[in-house]
């Protein structure tokens, strides 16, 4: 929906509330047009006065959880959330979008966002945008295999669940060695976008490990030549990240980790690729690259 599209509801809605003050379900829903705009503090505001009316209108309570997770309020969304459940045992949205709010809270709480992932499963079984948050649990636990075969289940029934579907399917397909479909899963990115600097990093790292840095030397000065291109743009982050990567790939240790230090403020994703990405499989004992992804004991 478009900035003009969430104007023309907000106006609906305000004319019906107009009408009548006590419409809790149309404040409710100027409370999700403004968190779909990312107005979250008035969204908050209308969520609020709808729950007021209505101390039991489970579906507000929900998606001001929602709200919350999104203002990285985790404590209160949690706390929405579980009270919607409590309304509405089989609320399948609730469950999942509280296991996307235990994902965001760190890897203690890993397990509980698989296992709200799995109950909305259970309940929908071709719920694809649940099944796409499943595998990504799947692969911050480092249960690969389990991770694949949700991430093709969850493909096959909509692609666009995933940014850049070819690209992190090849990483995942990395992780178990299968450097050979995990290679032709990023050329087939680079036939839709030469430019994709995900799919020119991931093939020279999976070269690297494969067939060794002699073979994978001109796909990784195409894939750094790139890169390089794009520091000063708003995947600055991520650009740096996978400069780092391919220094650790070349076992520039120093340069590696400096790039990763840099990155990590910039794009906290960062943390996360660092510790499953074969580029920085020597570094895995260092306590500087422990201490940066927050691994150390």
């Amino acid at each position: 929906m478009n900035l003009k599209s969430y104007g023309e509801t907000l106006d609906r809605l305000n004319q019906s509330i107009k009408h009548n003050l006590d419409n809790t379900e149309a404040i409710a829903h100027q409370g999700e047009a403004y968190r779909l705009a990312k107005q979250y503090e008035q969204a908050l505001t209308y969520f609020n006065q709808a729950i007021a009316q209505n101390a039991n209108y489970t579906w507000a309570i929900a998606h001001r959880g929602e709200v919350y997770r999104q203002m990285k309020y985790y404590p209160q969304a949690i706390a929405d959330f579980n009270q919607s459940l409590e309304l509405q045992p089989d609320y399948i949205w609730a469950f999942a979008h509280r296991g996307v709010t235990y994902r965001c809270m760190g890897k203690h709480y890993y397990q509980k966002a698989l296992a709200d992932f799995s109950r909305a499963i259970d309940l929908n079984p071709n719920y694809a945008w649940a099944i796409a948050y499943r595998a990504r649990i799947y692969d911050l636990l480092r249960r690969y295999e389990e991770a694949l075969v949700d991430f093709d289940r969850a493909i096959a029934l909509d692609q666009t669940v995933f940014d850049n579907w070819l690209s992190e399917r090849g990483s995942l397909l990395s992780y178990v060695g299968r450097y050979a479909e995990a290679i032709n899963c990023c050329q087939l990115a680079l036939q839709a976008d030469p430019n994709n600097h995900f799919a020119l990093y991931n093939i020279a790292i999976f070269q690297a490990r494969w067939q060794g840095l002699a073979k994978a030397s001109l796909d990784i000065e195409k894939a750094r030549a790139l890169l390089l291109t794009l520091r000063d743009t708003q995947e600055r982050g991520m650009v740096l990240y996978r400069l780092g990567g391919l220094a650790a790939i070349e076992g520039q240790i120093e340069i590696a980790l400096n790039y990763l230090q840099t990155a990590i403020p910039l794009d906290q994703e960062a943390v996360e690729f660092a510790r499953h990405d074969i580029a920085w499989l020597e570094m895995r004992k260092l306590p500087k690259f422990l201490n940066l992804i927050s691994e150390l004991d």
